[in-house]
């Protein structure tokens, strides 16, 4: 199997990855620093996270600011970029990366990306921040952290339990001892007796029960106008709907929506962080019947809107979600803030 086949490069990775966390130096910021990461690739429900960390942080009438790394974006000739301050979006989605514009449509706090995140802590000093959100932060081992938060997706939280390439693993599960707090995100979709299990399993390796959230206070909007679509029922009877992502876990998005009971006609699925052309959205929306609609998420969205014309648009609804907290909430809470006593 091909997994086999790959295991000389899964343990020279391995060897790096471990050589890397021993000899890079760890720098100390200025301000309390959040990290939310995960151990596996992709799909881990780590954006919602960040951007509902920045939101309690504030609630807290405090000033974050979120790092991020900006993976995938295009323009790259600014090292480190400024997303967002705390008024408005300053950069477009190709300095950015579809995951930070993403959060600086649904934050007011500055957000800053670029590979080198001491540099853009640097940067952030003119908003004078109470706190840093390090976005995908576990193995970021250049920077020092205060509270790490790691989210494990339910769904598939350690893939076959071999590192990449075998696997899905970015290190040995057993790294979960080094967070705070770990959080089961997408809770819900698994049965109770399996997570029952995937509990038992975090608790023999952290000594610490995991928080368990789910994707939740959902809401359906029109990509054109914005508008939001609050008789569902009516979109059920009218309409079936293409589903169309390119997330980490398209099977959580897909089961969301059948979740709301929406009909659909067929799937289109693309890799994580696919860049979209207006000829594949077009092809797809071309092809709809009258009752028929596109359907997407909302990280999807900002790079499929840039792509494609208002008519195009008029055709696709975006899912956009939250995280809800099936248990350890009043956790979180104090975990957070314990970083300002």
């Amino acid at each position: 199997m091909l997994k086999y086949l790959l295991l000389p490069v899964t343990i020279v990775y391995n060897w790096i990855c471990w050589i890397n966390s021993k000899i890079t130096g760890s720098k100390k910021l200025y301000a309390p620093v959040i990290s939310v990461g995960n151990i596996t690739w992709g799909g881990n429900g780590k954006t919602p996270m960040v951007i509902e960390v920045a939101k309690y942080v504030q609630s807290l009438g405090k000033k974050p600011v979120v790092l991020s790394r900006g993976y995938g974006r295009k323009n790259k000739e600014e090292k480190n970029v400024i997303v967002r301050d705390t008024k408005k979006i300053l950069a477009d989605i190709s300095s950015s990366g579809d995951e930070p514009y993403m959060m600086a449509q649904q934050l007011t706090c500055p957000i800053i990306v670029g590979a080198d995140r001491y540099k853009s802590a640097q940067l952030a000093k003119q908003f004078n921040p109470d706190v840093f959100i390090l976005d995908d932060g576990f193995q970021h081992w250049k920077l020092q952290r205060d509270l790490d938060i790691v989210c494990v997706n339910a769904s598939n939280p350690f893939g076959n339990g071999m590192l990449i390439p075998s696997g899905i693993l970015r290190e040995n599960k057993f790294a979960l001892k080094r967070a705070e707090l770990v959080v089961i995100t997408n809770s819900i979709l698994r049965e109770k007796e399996d997570l029952q299990s995937l509990k038992n399993e975090i608790v023999a390796i952290t000594g610490k029960q995991p928080i368990e959230v789910y994707a939740g206070n959902w809401y359906i909007t029109n990509m054109a106008n914005g508008d939001r679509i609050d008789d569902v029922g009516a979109l059920r009877r009218k309409y079936s709907f293409v589903p169309v992502s390119g997330i980490g876990s398209p099977e959580n998005f897909i089961n969301t929506v059948l979740s709301l009971e929406l009909k659909i006609k067929e799937k289109v699925i693309f890799t994580d962080h696919h860049k979209y052309s207006d000829s594949e959205i077009f092809d797809v929306v071309n092809n709809l019947k009258d009752n028929e609609k596109v359907i997407t998420t909302a990280k999807d969205a900002v790079k499929i809107k840039e792509a494609v014309d208002v008519n195009v648009q008029n055709r696709i609804y975006i899912l956009n979600i939250s995280v809800c907290f099936a248990t350890g909430r009043e956790v979180f809470e104090a975990e957070i803030k314990n970083l300002f006593n």
